[in-house]
């Protein structure tokens, strides 16, 4: 069954070309995409912000969605980890729903968790040995490589965890609305696990309140909202098509 691309994974893909690439193709296709998802007007209105916003924030809005990987990467893995024992043990609520349902598993929590936390690692590394004081660095600057690394893997492993334990209250709030496992939800179905990772990296508050939550990282945590509902959208019918979701949102 052919699926189309909607319109919002252009806007991603511009948007993502031309904050990590910054060409003047990039551009184009950043700004095309505007146009095929809001108009023309639309589009005008957004770019008249640029200026201010790259003026105040030209490093914390890229910066602030790559700490955000391993929440983003946390949920695709879980569901490349998916299958076996349910986290409901099969328990049904009163209201004859699931209290979560077959599509969150011990298994993809854990999983998930994991591919997070490593993929924190592994983005530190580089950083480790060519700039252990940039502040693209997933461990702390001012720290010895071991402490940075061990909270490189942490903080990451906290930020996976909490969009995974956002996308389970997700779950929990879908079947209390009688809704059946893969049913849309807007808003809930795409920032769940936002605000899960976000809550719990909180945790680490060391880590996550200069890079999300002070000064130009709230520029950083307005892109994080803006981008993540065509990024959802991009990796579900990219899992579609190979076969690990049942359906394309």
């Amino acid at each position: 069954m052919a699926v189309r691309m909607p319109r919002g994974a252009y806007l991603a893909v511009g948007l993502g070309m031309n904050l990590l690439l910054g060409t003047a193709y990039s551009w184009s296709v950043f700004r095309a995409a505007l146009i095929e998802e809001f108009g023309s007007r639309g589009a005008d209105a957004f770019t008249a912000l640029l200026p201010f916003a790259a003026a105040m924030a030209l490093e914390t809005i890229p910066q602030a969605l790559w700490f955000f990987l391993p929440a983003f990467l946390a949920n695709p893995s879980a569901v490349l980890w998916g299958r076996g024992t349910p986290m409901d043990f099969g328990r049904t609520l009163r209201d004859g729903e699931r209290l979560l349902g077959d599509g969150k598993t011990w298994r993809g929590l854990i999983g998930g968790t994991l591919s997070g936390a490593l993929l924190g690692l592994l983005l530190f590394l580089p950083f480790a040995f060519l700039d252990p004081s940039s502040s693209w660095s997933f461990g702390q600057p001012a720290s010895d490589a071991g402490a940075a690394a061990v909270l490189a893997f942490v903080a990451s492993a906290v930020l996976a965890f909490g969009a995974l334990l956002g996308d389970v209250v997700g779950a929990f709030l879908k079947r209390r609305m009688h809704k059946p496992r893969g049913a849309k939800a807007p808003g809930l179905d795409q920032y769940d696990f936002v605000v899960g990772g976000l809550l719990l990296s909180l945790l680490v508050a060391g880590w996550s309140v200069p890079r999300f939550f002070s000064g130009d990282g709230w520029y950083g945590l307005l892109a994080i909202i803006l981008i993540t509902p065509a990024l959802h959208r991009g990796v579900n019918i990219l899992g579609y098509r190979l076969g690990k979701k049942h359906e394309p949102w």
